[in-house]
């Protein structure tokens, strides 16, 4: 018997990973959403498939198990969007974020409560656990679409930062509703100052208690990283079992299972950042690309065969289309509320305000799913109107799923953060044109060319070199269009975006190769990423100015020390500090200027564009270039004691970071023992850490040659 039951879950297990492949085959094909297209597929696979196959109808009262979207599935999913999270913009944002994760959800969880028990004449307490549950935002349908039409970073950072947070305080929320709701049976009535202190306490403990074990997890893990830099196995293994260890320890002790697996997570991302290679930090980044895409096409899948599996629940709303109506624009209004009162509080006091378009994406993209579903299933079966809030729960997963799910890309398009009709066409262009080129340039360097048919290999290379000048044709007659098009702009900001990408990608190889220090480098993405947003917004003006980490907070503060102990020892810390970050700032924007600049002019001569077209972004780049240079010829700096010591440090992690990237060569070619090889790499990789680790502790102290 028990095997029997062993083999009909793996049956059905199986069964679901199939409908998720054929699923992920012909979703890429239409205009659907990934997520959305699985929730209609498990809708229709439970509802016409299931009951036709003897094998798989244990999946009717197998299915949905809230356990298995809780404890199995839920876990990965929040790890995995964790650590792909850019943790230094966040930290930027941080502010907003945390207000419309915990307020926001508080404030949404109140006006839905209020409004659905003033309509539909029910208790408060009811009414406010429907609230809660659905006030938690999923942004995986949101993320995929924000990915496939290219929105801005600190956009998605803040949809994202959100999501991860808001579900802990939802389920806080949720179950201390469910906690109110019991007291009176057991005739003990709290007052409003008792709840809110009950609530307020409970929150506190949950995050901070969430916190610790997910601190306490992410640094076991970044030791583990840091000792094994080039087992990729092992770094799999070891955040798997972290996520799903961080969440159990949280969700036993009474914490926030949730946040302890987010706080592991921004760890962890911060360590691979910091300790392991890029390849390997690219195998654990596709290791969890692979498992967020099979746990997301079950607990899609699940969510179909969820609402197949209910009876229609529309039949218990009170007033029919119109109750339905109601419900809806009472959730809208709850998610719009507490969006526009956060932003409008966060502008007022930074000069990187968030555009109206900003915010409404925030308020139509907060789409409810999987954690609603889970949530409001657990309800007990003797609580009174739990048929009623599954089925407000159900009809507003719905909507939200269908109606903003496939909304929200057309509505990014119309605000101007995605990629417009030109761009696209472009994209397309010079796809095609660079394939066109390689196939012809592979066949003139072909090793086989003694061995072809030299008649058959000149006619494909002659078919070549005429599609290719047949795309050089038509990319041309592109640019010619593109001049006559209002939307000409859009183009050119594309290149604007080309060139802070891989403006991008050089300070990553710098701070890859050890070049420069975490800090630095976290305030150089930062204000890539923040002129990118610029960029979006039509400005393409940035200042030229160099950036030390926290350069702002760190010149009151230096100004502030000074009034008071003037020639302090703490100010000559902090200003050798300074100098120091400034000088690896400038170093990084002088080198990544200068590769940038020979990349545009090597883009613009590949898709046949006069370099003219870009002057106003190359100079702009040739400015920074000026600048970093200027700085570093100054008199304060040539011959400082500072730059002494940095270029001893450069020069030292140049030759290593050459060592490094030859033994890589060396072992892809197959050339020598790969074993010996990559212990060898070990070996440059725990110097290039400690070098790092010790210039970044002594920049700020006494400076040794």
């Amino acid at each position: 018997m028990e095997h029997n039951l062993i083999i009909a879950n793996e049956i059905i297990i199986i069964a679901l990973l199939l409908v998720a492949i054929i699923a992920s085959m012909t979703l890429r094909h239409l205009k659907m959403p990934y997520t959305i297209g699985l929730v209609l597929i498990g809708f229709a696979f439970s509802e016409y498939v299931v009951p036709h196959i003897d094998a798989l109808k244990p999946i009717g009262p197998y299915f949905p198990a809230v356990d298995i979207i809780l404890y199995i599935f839920l876990p990965p999913l929040i790890f995995e969007s964790a650590i792909a999270v850019n943790t230094r913009l966040l930290n930027r944002n941080l502010f907003p974020v945390l207000c419309l994760a915990i307020f926001g959800v508080i404030i949404s969880a109140g006006i839905i409560g209020y409004m659905v028990s003033w309509y539909f004449a029910i208790p408060l307490l009811f009414a406010l656990l429907f609230g809660a549950l659905i006030s938690s935002t999923d942004p995986v349908a949101v993320i995929s679409i924000f990915k496939e039409v290219g929105v801005p970073k600190r956009l998605q950072i803040l949809v994202e930062g959100e999501s991860l947070l808001n579900d802990a305080c939802s389920i806080i929320m949720f179950q201390l509703v469910l906690l109110l709701i019991s007291r009176p049976l057991l005739k003990n009535d709290l007052s409003f100052f008792e709840t809110s202190a009950l609530f307020t306490s409970q929150l506190l403990t949950s995050f901070i208690g969430g916190i610790l074990i997910g601190v306490i997890g992410g640094l076991v893990l970044r030791t583990i990283l840091r000792k094994t830099p080039l087992n990729s196995h092992i770094h799999q293994t070891a955040t798997l079992v972290a996520a799903y260890l961080t969440f159990l320890l949280g969700d036993e002790m009474g914490f926030s299972g949730v946040i302890a697996v987010v706080a592991c997570g921004f760890i962890t991302a911060r360590a691979a950042s910091d300790w392991i290679g890029p390849d390997r930090r690219e195998e654990l980044n596709h290791f969890w690309e692979y498992i967020g895409f099979l746990a997301n096409s079950l607990i899609f899948l699940l969510v179909g065969i969820t609402i197949a599996s209910l009876e229609d629940l529309s039949l218990l709303i009170k007033g029919g289309i119109v109750g339905i109506l109601f419900l809806i624009g009472a959730v809208l209004l709850a998610r719009l509320v507490p969006v526009i009162g956060t932003f409008a509080i966060f502008n007022r006091f930074t000069k990187h305000t968030v555009p109206l378009s900003y915010q409404t994406v925030c308020f139509w993209g907060g789409l409810r799913g999987a954690v609603a579903i889970a949530l409001v299933l657990s309800i007990p079966l003797s609580l009174p109107y739990r048929d009623l809030i599954i089925a407000f729960s159900v009809l507003t997963v719905l909507f939200s799923i269908f109606v903003q799910g496939m909304t929200i890309g057309p509505l990014i398009q119309r605000l101007g953060l995605g990629q417009s009709r030109l761009l696209r066409r472009f994209h397309q262009l010079y796809g095609d044109l660079v394939t066109c080129r390689a196939a012809e340039s592979s066949l003139e360097k072909s090793s086989l060319a003694g061995i072809i048919d030299s008649a058959i290999l000149d006619e494909h290379i002659r078919k070549h070199r005429e599609n290719s000048q047949d795309m050089e044709q038509k990319v041309r007659e592109f640019w010619q269009e593109v001049h006559q098009n209002p939307d000409r702009m859009s183009v050119i900001r594309l290149f604007w975006l080309e060139a802070l990408h891989y403006e991008q990608k050089q300070y990553r190889q710098l701070y890859d190769d050890g070049l420069i220090l975490p800090p630095v480098y976290a305030e150089l993405q930062y204000q890539t990423t923040i002129r990118e947003d610029l960029i979006q917004s039509g400005n393409y003006h940035p200042q030229i100015r160099l950036y030390a980490p926290g350069s702002r907070y760190r010149i009151h503060l230096y100004r502030f020390i000074g009034r008071i102990f003037p020639g302090s020892k703490m100010l000559t810390s902090y200003q050798s500090r300074i100098d120091i970050h400034l000088i690896f700032a400038a170093v990084a924007l002088y080198s990544a200027s200068s590769a940038t600049i020979e990349y545009l002019g090597r883009l613009s001569t590949w898709v046949c564009l006069d370099p003219a077209e870009i002057t106003e972004i190359t100079d702009v780049y040739t400015k920074f270039e000026q600048k970093a240079l200027s700085y570093l010829t100054s008199d304060q700096v040539v011959g400082s004691q500072n730059m002494q010591y940095v270029s001893g440090y450069l020069a030292e992690r140049t030759a290593g970071a050459g060592m490094i990237h030859m033994i890589i060569h060396h072992i892809e070619e197959g050339i020598g023992d790969e074993k010996t090889l990559a212990l060898s790499i070990d070996r440059l990789i725990q110097e290039k850490n400690k070098a790092r680790k010790k210039v970044f502790k002594s920049c700020g102290d006494q400076i040794l040659p």
